[in-house]
C-alpha cells in the first residue's frame, strides 16, 4: 500500500478537506519527535516513529482512493469481495484445522501448517494462520463487516464466508477478540439514534453468549489452557497471574501517566520508553514476576504502550490528542447517518484497545473506506456491463 500511493502521486489525487486535522497532525509530530531526539540523543526511535506514521497515512490514502473509486464505477466492490474470499479461504481453511485439531483430534497435527506462517505456534487454539490468536480474530472482525456489507449489497458468495468467520471468532475464545466487539457495540449505541434499540439487543446478546455460552463451550469440549482463566472473569486474579492480562492493562496505564507528567507536548514520537522503566517499578513492581516484563526493565526501548490512544496522549501531549481527535470528529461526520459506516468507525476505535502503531493497516483501512464513501455508495450493480467496468476500475487503481 505504501507502495500504491507513491505511485498515486502521479494520478494527483488529493486528500479530503477534512483530512487537514491529519495532515496538521501528522508535521507537528514528526517534527516534535525530530526535536527531542536531538536532547535525548536517540534519533533511531524518532525514525520509526516517523516510518510508521508515514506507512499508516500511506494505507489511509489507498484505501481513500480506492472508496471514491467504487463511487464512479460500483462494479470495483465485486472485485473487492472476490478480494475477500481469495484473502480469507486460505486461513479460514487453516483455522477449521486448528478447530479439529483443538476440540477433537488433540494431537496438535496443524501445529505444522501454522508453523509455515508464524514462528510462535499456540497449540490448542485458533490462530489461523496470524502470528497471535488475537491477530487472526482482529482481521476476522474487520473483514467480517466488510463481508456482511457486500452480502447486503447482493454479493450472496459472502454469505458462506461470513459464516465460517463468525464460527471462528467465536471458537478461537479470544478474550480480547470478544471485547473488541463488546466497545465496538457500545461505541456505535452512543454515537448513533438510529437502531439504537435493536443495537442495544444485540450488545445484550453478545455479552450473554460471551458470559454464559463461551464458558459453557469450553468446558463441553474440554479445553484446557493459559487463556481459558479469563473466562472466569476473576479480573484481580488476572492481574496476578496472567502477563498478556498485566501488559495490556498496565502498559496502557503508564502511557496516561506519563501524559500526566507531561500533558501539553508529551514525551515526543516513539519516547514513550523514556519513563516506563522508572514508572513501573515504583507502581507496578508485582509484575516483575513475569519475564516478559521484567526483561523490559533492562531493555525500555522495546517497550510499547501497548494501545494507541495510551501513546497518542503520551507521546503526543494535549497538542497532539487535539489534532487528531479533530481528525477522528471528521471521520465520524463522514459517517453521518450510515450504520456501516458507523460501525465501521466504532470497530476501528475498539480495535485499537490492543495495538499501538499507526502502521496499523485495519484502522486505516477502515477510515478510508468511510471517508470516501464506499459503505454509503449505490448498491452494487451485478450486470455484465458493470463488470466490464469493473476491469477498466482495477486498471485505473493498478
Amino acid at each position: 500500500m505504501f507502495a500504491a500511493s507513491l505511485l498515486m502521486l502521479l494520478t494527483g489525487f488529493k486528500f479530503k478537506q477534512g483530512d487537514f486535522f491529519l495532515l496538521v497532525f501528522a508535521a507537528y509530530s514528526i517534527g516534535h519527535s525530530l526535536a527531542v531526539s536531538v536532547g535525548y540523543g536517540d534519533l533511531g526511535s524518532s525514525f520509526k516513529h516517523i516510518v510508521t506514521l508515514l506507512f499508516g497515512i500511506s494505507m489511509y490514502r489507498v484505501s481513500l482512493y480506492i472508496a471514491e473509486e467504487t463511487k464512479k464505477d460500483p462494479g470495483l466492490k465485486g472485485r473487492i469481495a472476490a478480494s475477500l474470499m481469495i484473502a480469507f479461504i486460505p486461513p479460514l481453511a487453516a483455522g477449521f484445522l486448528q478447530m479439529l485439531d483443538a476440540l477433537f483430534v488433540h494431537s496438535g497435527f496443524s501445529g505444522s501448517l501454522t508453523g509455515l506462517f508464524s514462528e510462535k505456534v499456540y497449540r490448542g487454539r485458533i490462530q489461523m494462520l496470524s502470528g497471535e490468536p488475537s491477530w487472526g480474530a482482529i482481521h476476522m472482525l474487520s473483514g467480517g463487516l466488510l463481508m456482511f456489507y457486500l452480502y447486503k449489497q447482493g454479493y450472496r458468495k459472502q454469505l458462506p464466508l461470513l459464516i465460517c468467520t463468525a464460527v471462528l471468532m467465536v471458537l478461537s475464545f479470544s478474550a480480547y477478540a470478544y471485547s473488541v466487539l463488546l466497545i465496538a457495540l457500545l461505541i456505535y449505541v452512543l454515537i448513533t439514534n438510529k437502531n439504537r434499540g435493536r443495537m442495544l439487543l444485540v450488545l445484550g446478546a453478545c455479552v450473554l453468549v460471551i458470559a454464559v455460552g463461551v464458558p459453557f463451550l469450553l468446558q463441553a469440549f474440554h479445553v484446557s489452557g493459559y487463556f481459558t482463566s479469563r473466562f472466569q472473569f476473576n479480573f484481580s486474579q488476572l492481574i496476578e497471574t496472567d502477563n498478556s492480562y498485566f501488559i495490556r492493562v498496565v502498559f496502557p496505564a503508564i502511557g496516561f501517566i506519563e501524559f500526566a507528567h507531561h500533558p501539553i507536548f508529551g514525551l515526543g514520537g516513539g519516547f514513550y520508553y523514556k519513563e516506563f522503566a522508572d514508572i513501573l517499578l515504583n507502581r507496578f513492581s508485582d509484575g516483575l514476576k513475569f519475564t516478559e516484563v521484567s526483561d523490559l526493565v533492562n531493555r525500555p526501548e522495546m517497550a510499547t504502550s501497548r494501545n494507541l490512544l495510551a501513546k497518542l496522549f503520551a507521546e503526543e501531549g494535549l497538542i497532539g490528542v487535539i489534532l487528531f481527535f479533530g481528525f477522528l470528529g471528521t471521520i465520524l461526520r463522514s459517517a453521518s447517518g450510515n450504520p456501516y459506516a458507523k460501525f465501521a468507525f466504532a470497530l476501528c476505535i475498539a480495535l485499537i484497545m490492543n495495538f499501538d502503531s499507526y502502521s496499523f493497516v485495519n484502522f486505516w483501512l477502515l477510515f478510508g473506506f468511510v471517508r470516501g464513501g464506499f459503505f454509503s455508495s449505490a448498491p452494487a450493480v451485478q450486470a455484465a456491463g458493470a463488470d466490464m467496468q469493473s476491469m477498466k476500475g482495477m486498471k485505473r487503481i493498478a
